[in-house]
Order: C-alpha cells, then structure tokens, then sequence
C-alpha cells in the first residue's frame, strides 16, 4: 500500500521527515520524532531504572509481609501469592519495553473512512444487551481523577512512581499493561501474581490501579496470545501487523501482532480469562478498573477480509459485555479510535453494557479523531464514564503524525476536562528526550492553579448507567 516504504523504513531524517508535508500520514514527522525519543535517548530509560532502584535501596523495597501489615486484611492471599516474583517480575517487565512504548498505531486508510452501510449492518448484528449486563442497583468503585500509566512493572520503577504522587490527592493511582500472554500461560492456567503484587503495592500507598489486558504486541518481535492458541482451531491465534510500516518479509522481527478475535475460539477464551480476573479482583477496593487497549487493528500483513472485521467487532462487543458482568462493581473500559464505521456500533454496545469509553490519545487538533471518534464522547457523557489518555505522541504533536509542537500539559488538561468530558485521565510517564514531558505533568500536579478539587477538576458525576457510586465497596 506504501510503495515508497522501503526507502524511508520506519526511520526519517528530520530535515526530510519536516521538508516533506505532502507524505502520507505514515511516514512524517511523526516518525522522526518518535526516533528521537525513543532512539537517539534509548540509555535514558536505564538510567531511569537505575535511578529508581537507588532511590528504594537497592533492592530494598518492602517485603510482601511489610506490606500486608500497611495494606487490609483482603490482600494477604494476593501477597503470598506474589511474594516470589519481586525478581522475576522486573526482568518480565523490563523485557517488555521501557516508559515510551508504542501503545497506539498509525490508522489505515480503510479505518479513517467512515461507511454507513457498514456501520449500520454492523449495528444490527450486535445481539441484545441482557438485563442481568446492566449495572443497574448496583454499587461501583467511583474514584475520579488522575491516573498515570506506566509501561514498566518493576518493583522499584512502581515505588518511584507512586512516590512522586503519594502527597497528590487528586491523582488516584496507576495504569498498569499486563498482557494476555503472560496472564494465561497455559490454556485454563492464569497466573494473576504480578497484578497482586502490583495492586498490593499502590494500596500501600493510598492508590489504586486501573489493569490494562493487552491484546496486541507492539514491539516487533513479541507476541499477542497465548502460546497454546497459534493453532488452526484458534484462526492462528494471531496475525501479523506492520511495525512503522516496514513490509519487507522474511523475518518476524519487522513485525507486532493483534489476536485473532474475528475467531470465536480466541473471543470464548478470551471472555473466560475476564471472568477469571472478575472472580479474584472486583471485589478489590484497590482495583478501580480493568481496561481494553485500543481498536485500530493495525496494518496486517495479509489483510483481513470484510467478514472477518465484521466478526472481530461483533466478538469484542461480546467481550465487553462479559467482562462488565464478570466485574459488576469496577469500572470496565474499552479504549476506542478506530475503525471508523464499527466505532457508533461498538459504542452503543458499550453505553447498553455499562462499559467505559476510554482513548489512546489525547490530540488537541486531530482531523480524523475531531471528526469521527471524538463526538462518541459526546454520546457517552454522564451515561458511562470517560476515560483519554496522554500517550508520548500527544507530548509533543497535536495531531496524529503532526509536526513537532508540543502542547502545554495544561492545555491537554483542559481538553480532556472540557471537549472529552473526561472523568479519568492517564498520563503516560514518559521521562525521555530532552524535555522529559512527564516532568511538566508533575509540575503541574503540584502547582497552585490545579484543580483542588478531589478529581484534579475533572468530571465526577455519578453515570447514569451505574446503580450507585462509591468510594469504596
């Protein structure tokens, strides 16, 4: 599709990535400024770890009896349980990338164009919400605020994190990535230590944390399923996406992967693995939410038929459906972008099932995302809640592949509280590059002028779709 991709393979030179404006979406100065980052201060991430491992000790960090004396009495199960992974923890997260992985990828010509045939047959498709899906009389967790995200779950890069907003009311807790992989490393066998461990931990500071379940592997070379599922009976359990448009074949490394949900197998396990995470944490005060990772399918290898697409929708809104049941009192969040024409269909799925509306990005001045996603906030707001995120990108663009200039954190403040109705935001706790954004973010967390309100002036009403909204059950 981009016949001029091998000679500009996922790597710009900045005075050509800036000279060239009129170049496709995929390749402008987006890419340059993602190398930037992510390349040329590739060390700083090591420093970073290093640095919050000095700031612990050295290894010093609490015990899991420690911490089961300063937590309540309902998480020493999950402590136990956990008390052998503060090794083997880290090297699974540092093995997983580092603050700035890519957790949003480039739509597809295809996905930006919105067609109503589709989205209304779409639409028809979807089968009934039940009463028992519907949260009404039910009481949920509710605590609005601020979120920041991380992508590394290394014991001492938790303790940093929740230290710098330990003293900050308004920001609630963490977002934290654990994939499908390494939740269910054998078919029926889930393995929900590091979450204990990780929610163990940010309640022994007074936070909360919001699981993000990842269905796709962003980084070339990783894999989205479970190892049982690359089988026929599971549609392969994955298939491949390009990873900064490189389509040169014959090596998995060019290439991330998206599960193959438009398979009914991989959408029935994927519901039992929900319902398994419902069973040990909605009861949890400290688990505030359980969230999906973005729609946009990504550019496939060998591209999907219609059917398929159709299927793969049709799957997730069941998913939703299933896991806002199987976790009745914890907010339950889809993130949404594209594609275009399955997103009204998606989202009405979601306001009937009382699931979150969350996104991927955080743009101030997006075409795609003003004209097609961002009025589904509209839609969503005061039903259920509402949950953007500022990911690396939006730190220094604000458009999707847009030049270089960087938004004031205040003003993407402002967006999300004010044109995406938000109730929740993550912030991705990006510290690399020259001006190591996330440090802007605490700058203003605080400052005098935010909010000082109990959200960080964010949005607190109660959803409509929600029974009753509590702190703590």
């Amino acid at each position: 599709m981009w016949q001029f991709a091998p000679a500009f393979p996922g790597r710009m030179p900045g005075a050509i990535a800036m000279a060239c404006p009129a170049l496709p979406r995929i390749n402008r100065g987006y890419l340059f400024m993602r190398n930037l980052f992510s390349r040329l201060f590739l060390g700083s991430s090591t420093i970073l770890a290093a640095a919050a491992l000095t700031a612990c000790g050295g290894g010093g960090e609490a015990t899991p009896q420690e911490l089961a004396a300063a937590s309540a009495p309902e998480l020493a199960q999950s402590l136990e349980t956990a008390q052998a992974l503060s090794t083997a923890g880290g090297t699974a997260a540092a093995d997983e990338g580092d603050d700035d992985l890519v957790t949003s990828l480039d739509p597809q010509p295809w996905e930006l164009e919105y067609d109503d045939a589709t989205a209304q047959a779409f639409i028809a498709s979807l089968p009934p919400v039940s009463s028992e899906a519907r949260a009404a009389g039910t009481r949920v967790k509710w605590n609005p605020g601020h979120y920041v995200a991380l992508s590394r779950r290394d014991v001492g890069s938790l303790h940093t994190a929740l230290r710098e907003i330990k003293s900050v009311p308004q920001v609630k807790g963490l977002l934290l990535r654990y994939s499908w992989r390494q939740l269910e490393p054998r078919k029926g066998e889930y393995n929900f230590a590091t979450i204990d461990r990780d929610v163990a931990l940010a309640r022994s500071y007074g936070k909360r944390v919001f699981i993000m379940i990842e269905t796709k592997a962003f980084k070339s070379g990783l894999r989205a399923a479970p190892s049982y599922m690359y089988t026929r009976e599971y549609g392969g359990g994955a298939y491949k996406i390009r990873i900064s448009a490189k389509p040169t074949l014959g090596t998995s490394h060019r290439y991330g992967e998206n599960i193959a949900l438009y398979n009914g197998q991989v959408r029935d396990r994927l519901i039992a693995l929900t319902s398994a995470m419902g069973r040990r944490f909605n009861l949890n005060n400290a688990v505030e939410g359980v969230t999906f990772n973005e729609t946009a399918m990504g550019q496939a290898v060998n591209p999907l038929s219609k059917a398929q697409s159709d299927d793969f929708f049709r799957n997730l809104a069941q998913v939703n459906t299933a896991t806002r049941r199987a976790f009745p009192n914890t907010v339950v969040m889809q993130f949404i972008n594209f594609p275009s024409s399955y997103m009204p269909g998606l989202v009405r799925n979601m306001l009937n099932a009382s699931v979150a509306l969350g996104g991927p990005d955080t743009f101030l001045n997006d075409h795609d995302l003003n004209r097609n996603t961002y009025p589904l906030y509209d839609q969503a707001q005061g039903k259920v809640p509402i949950g953007p995120s500022v990911q690396p990108e939006n730190y220094i663009s604000r458009s999707q592949n847009g030049p270089h200039s960087p938004p004031k954190v205040t003003e993407l403040h402002a967006f999300a509280q004010n044109r995406l109705h938000a109730n929740y935001l993550f912030w991705s706790r990006t510290l690399s590059g020259p001006h190591k954004p996330y440090n802007n973010v605490l700058r203003m967390f605080k400052s005098e002028s935010f909010g000082r309100d109990n959200a960080g002036g964010l949005r607190t009403g109660c959803p409509a779709s929600y029974g009753v909204c509590v702190r703590s059950l």
